[in-house]
């Protein structure tokens, strides 16, 4: 299977500049999407990391936002239906059935959307490439890994939702930082520094975590 990791921003994004404008970040489903009249619609599972305060902003500003059509939350997760207009053929290409995703793109507060498409066939892949090049509102475009390979994983979207908003902070700040490293890159202690706790209350976090997504990752 073909394989596509790039780094990308543009000037039309939804997203990406109200994130960075609040400190957050964000891991971005791409749930289905469809074309009609003149827009392409597009569903999303967004998981938000940063305060609670500037969350409440972000979900206000896309519930404003007149490009998204429904909007819902769960916790820290928003579920939301946008539409992008079809004369911007990148929306067409990106969203184009052929594609599999192997795990969430990671929309940064620096602007950039990290993503990872997979194919069976290159040549999408390489019209993909074009397309971005060729965008008439990409900002920055750049391939991070293009390669034939075996997909091992796939990212199981259904785990992180079961967490609590703090828990699904800590263990992704854990991943993140390098905690489940050998060797460890980082400690709890700053660990919970970055979290902005006290080393405890991040100990009990990531425990209660792990605690849940362990039955879901070890078959009984």
């Amino acid at each position: 299977m073909w394989y596509l990791k790039y780094r990308f921003r543009h000037s039309d994004c939804i997203y990406t500049p109200k994130l960075k404008q609040l400190g957050l970040t964000v891991f971005f489903y791409h749930l289905g999407s469809y074309i009609k009249g003149k827009y392409v619609f597009t569903s999303s599972l967004q998981q938000i990391q940063g305060s609670d305060k500037n969350f409440a902003k972000y979900k206000y500003y896309l519930s404003k936002h007149p490009d998204i059509i429904i909007l819902e939350n769960y916790g820290n997760v928003l579920f939301a239906l946008a539409k992008h207009k079809s004369a911007l053929k990148i929306y067409e290409t990106i969203y184009n059935p052929i594609f599999l995703y192997p795990t969430p793109a990671h929309l940064d507060n620096d602007g950039f959307e990290i993503v990872e498409i997979a194919c069976w066939e290159k040549k999408p892949l390489q019209n993909l490439i074009e397309s971005f090049r060729k965008n008439k509102t990409t900002e920055y475009f750049e391939i991070l890994k293009f390669v034939n390979r075996k997909m091992e994983d796939i990212y199981v979207t259904r785990l992180l939702p079961k967490l609590a908003p703090k828990q699904h902070e800590s263990i992704i700040l854990a991943f993140k930082y390098g905690f489940y490293q050998f060797p460890r890159k980082i400690n709890l202690d700053k660990l919970a520094k970055i979290a902005g706790v006290s080393k405890p209350t991040f100990r009990e976090n990531l425990k209660k975590a792990e605690a849940k997504l362990m039955p879901l990752l070890i078959p009984k």
